[in-house]
């Protein structure tokens, strides 16, 4: 089998040079000598070539020259097979190793030219995400350090297909998932307020019609920012005028809902804050005896969902004869209620004219285990702020109060005959009970 890429065409061409030049060469040298050296040595040059390029085709200078024609489709001898095979595949499995090699090394250093690089700068040469455009320098050093401005995203998680199953159904019962059942903390401005009944300025005591009066009670609701508020001596006249001024900032209850003589100590809650959950009147002894309905409600506040209960009086004064007996008896129903409402952890915030300092503020922290916002408190004792008012604000232990305010400017003002008492009320946030764990995900609780 001939060498590839050599015919034997081409073969039998240096043969017939190579048999044409060795006598005249040998001719030339006896017979002419020096004078011919310059043809001698292109006839030299000629035969080397012409040798070389016959050992090219693996054949002999003599034997095979002369025995076997060079020919592409001639069948080698056995010394030659086995030297052209030999020689042959040693040089295809030199040049494959070396191929192999170099690959290797190449590969080598582009990963280690690539590793030494930044993560930001890898990332980005790698998704090719940078403009060239706007970096006209960037082909022109690659060595320079660059900026990459790196947001971190939003983390994603596969849902599992129960919890996926189950976040619908809670959704379809109004709940959300949370990370944690508590709730944030609710803080409000709390106020009792006895705005004196329009009955009682009815053309006499100096004071202006209840009606004109109202005009600037609610401005001081309005301005202080009170959120919820218990109001005594609220008479029919003064609820409709107080309606037309607030629209519908607040809700009442019970308003006219019971009849005109209820509607006297009702309980305001602003409508934006709070919603009403439960209602209900407690009837306590008054003037003689005589039972009167007082309201206690349930409200629920619109931005941390905490529910609170609220409850208004108005404790029988001495006008129509001694009532510290009904006051009493009035109390201790009072702390009744509140033990009662709160035995669930509920807070309540009581407030109301109870025309009593200590004989009400020391029997009510007793019984009710409750604190009031200007710091009367029951523990081993009685314990009193250095100056009291008939018209108080109590809350539950759980309740923080602060920045609390005894606002005479009702009284100069000739508003009302009482104070306006206000405090700011922190309920702490605690744990939903209606939330429902969702194991390695959160919270589901009801949305507010």
């Amino acid at each position: 089998m001939s060498r590839p890429g050599l015919a034997g065409q081409g073969c039998r061409q240096y043969l017939g040079v190579r048999r044409a030049l060795e006598p005249s060469v040998t001719y030339s040298t006896r017979r002419r000598g020096r004078a011919h050296a310059g043809m001698i040595d292109v006839r030299i040059r000629r035969l080397k070539r012409a040798h070389r390029a016959a050992e090219r085709c693996q054949v002999g200078r003599h034997a095979g020259s002369r025995r076997v024609p060079a020919s592409a489709d001639s069948e080698p001898g056995p010394g030659g097979s086995r030297k052209l095979k030999t020689g042959g595949g040693a040089s295809w499995l030199a040049w494959v190793t070396l191929a192999v090699l170099v690959a290797s090394v190449t590969a080598l250093v582009v990963r280690q030219q690539n590793d030494a690089l930044p993560a930001t700068a890898r990332a980005a040469a790698l998704s090719g995400s940078h403009d060239r455009s706007s970096h006209p320098a960037r082909g022109a050093d690659r060595a320079a350090p660059r900026a990459y401005h790196v947001t971190k995203g939003v983390s994603l998680r596969p849902k599992h297909p129960a919890f996926y199953a189950m976040s619908l159904r809670m959704a379809n019962k109004g709940y959300v998932l949370r990370q944690s059942p508590k709730g944030s903390s609710t803080q409000f401005t709390v106020s009792s307020f006895n705005v004196l009944g329009a009955g009682h300025t009815a053309g006499k005591g100096g004071m202006a019609p209840g009606v004109s009066r109202m005009h600037a009670a609610v401005g001081l609701l309005m301005s202080h920012g009170v959120s919820v508020a218990g109001l005594q001596e609220f008479q029919e006249p003064q609820y409709r005028t107080f309606q037309g001024l607030v629209g519908g900032t607040y809700d009442v209850y019970p308003g006219l809902s019971l009849g005109v003589q209820p509607v006297q100590n009702s309980i305001i809650w602003r409508s934006a804050d709070w919603s009403l959950v439960e209602a209900h009147t407690l009837s306590i002894p008054y003037f003689h005896g005589n039972h009167v309905p007082m309201p206690y409600v349930l409200l629920r506040n619109q931005h941390s969902g905490r529910e609170v209960w609220f409850y208004n009086s108005h404790n029988p004064a001495d006008a129509y004869g001694p009532a510290g007996h009904w006051r009493a008896v009035a109390t201790s129903m009072e702390a009744s209620l509140a033990r009662n409402l709160t035995s669930d952890g509920t807070p309540m915030i009581v407030t109301g004219d109870m025309n009593d300092r200590a004989p009400f503020a020391c029997p009510f922290a007793s019984g009710s285990g409750m604190h009031s916002a200007d710091g009367a408190y029951y523990s081993g004792g009685c314990h009193l702020p250095a100056h009291t008012n008939v018209d108080w604000i109590f809350g539950s232990h759980s309740l923080d109060f602060s920045s609390f305010v005894t606002d005479r400017s009702t009284q100069s003002r000739r508003i009302s005959d009482h104070p306006m008492v206000r405090s700011d009320v922190t309920v702490p946030a605690v744990a939903d009970p209606r939330c429902r764990k969702a194991w390695g995900f959160g919270w589901f609780c009801p949305h507010r």
